[in-house]
């Protein structure tokens, strides 16, 4: 099982992904609201580029909510914002997100070609690590990033997941890049994350309650997959006959 990583979304395109996973992560906020709001119910989730393409899809279906940003900030006309919050404690039975933003949703489209795509952040990384285990093929991981550049917290989240892959399989196989994000998952703290540039942008916006949610370590047993082709996401069931043992609120 060779993992690879790149350091911004960018580099993806010099992959054949016909044969691998793609893991996607963006830590502040989107795939950490998505895992949120998948779990309050929401029956699937649309990713697009745009906020004129969810406006369009929400013109041929009205039943549709919208979800996403810009520049860390809810888009006009838009049912939720990016926070993980907004989903966390409430009912979404039966109802569908269109969501679009900055970062994470493009780096989504970006992979569109992969034979597989996951969603994953530091709120499952545990169960994210034993789902690709249980896939076992080649994997690339995608930090989202930060405005097309390189982003700490969803590289060290990416560490995050392979350090718990290495111990999972034996038949995992390291490129530089997903050996140097688990050389920094393993050396920098897990709170320093939120003196990212990122973090910084939302403590700015007074945001640190989504930052507090979305540094939380193995809160769930829950994985995304993203399927290209229906362009929908949902979670599914992580290959095992029960739930992974989580090991809540631990950075290790």
């Amino acid at each position: 099982m060779q993992v690879d990583l790149v350091l911004a979304p960018c580099e993806a395109a010099q992959y054949d992904l016909t044969h691998r996973t793609a893991v996607v992560i963006d830590v502040f906020r989107f795939t950490t609201a998505a895992l949120s709001a998948l779990e309050s119910g929401i029956a699937g989730l649309y990713p697009v580029r745009e906020p004129q393409e969810a406006f369009h899809m929400k013109e041929k279906d009205a039943k549709l909510l919208l979800a996403g940003e810009r520049n860390a900030l809810k888009i006009p006309g838009f049912d939720f914002g990016n926070s993980p919050l907004e989903h966390f404690g409430r009912d979404g039975h039966g109802q569908r997100l269109v969501w679009c933003t900055t970062n994470g949703t493009q780096a989504v489209q970006a992979v569109a070609h992969a034979h597989h795509v996951v969603l994953a952040s530091l709120r499952n990384g545990l169960a994210v690590a034993q789902y690709l285990a249980w896939q076992d093929r080649d994997i690339l991981f995608v930090p989202a990033g930060t405005n097309g550049k390189f982003s700490l917290e969803d590289t060290w989240c990416a560490g995050f997941i392979i350090s718990h892959l290495s111990r999972i399989s034996s038949r995992v196989q390291l490129g530089d890049g997903a050996r140097l994000a688990e050389i920094l998952a393993c050396k920098m703290e897990l709170n320093d994350l939120a003196k990212s540039e990122h973090g910084l942008i939302l403590a700015g916006l007074g945001m640190n309650e989504d930052i507090a949610y979305c540094l939380e370590c193995n809160m769930s047993s829950d994985v995304i997959v993203w399927d290209p082709v229906s362009g929908w996401a949902k979670l599914v069931g992580n290959g095992h006959s029960s739930k992974p043992e989580i090991m809540r609120g631990s950075g290790t």
